[in-house]
């Protein structure tokens, strides 16, 4: 799994925008204000999601380097690979990507 990146979730988001308001210009008189705005809904919660997006690929995967001590001696050792977490968003479900470690015993 990929780690996620800021600029494709901006530009996803700005797109999302951009696709909202041409929606919203060219469906003026072909829809009632109910069903416009529940298009509208529709789009806004995939603008948030895009924003959510860029929220984790900001924070990183929680790498912490090579391995790290615990206090009762043991260690987290990073796996080179990153394993997806679920996070369900009020926009969306989003695959979080995390640093793996995995538990070994100090000697």
């Amino acid at each position: 799994m990929k780690a996620l990146s800021v600029e494709k979730s901006i530009l996803e988001g700005n797109n999302e925008v951009n696709d909202l308001f041409n929606f919203v210009k060219s469906n003026t008189h072909a829809l009632k204000a109910y069903d416009m705005e529940k298009e509208i809904f529709k789009r806004v919660m995939l603008i948030g999601l895009a924003a959510m997006k860029c929220y984790f690929a900001e924070t990183g995967t929680g790498d912490v380097g090579a391995d790290l001590v615990l206090e009762e001696g043991k260690v987290l050792n990073r796996e080179s690979s990153l394993r997806g977490r679920d996070y369900f968003s009020i926009f969306g479900k989003i695959k979080v990507p995390r640093t793996k470690n995995d538990i070994a015993s100090i000697s």
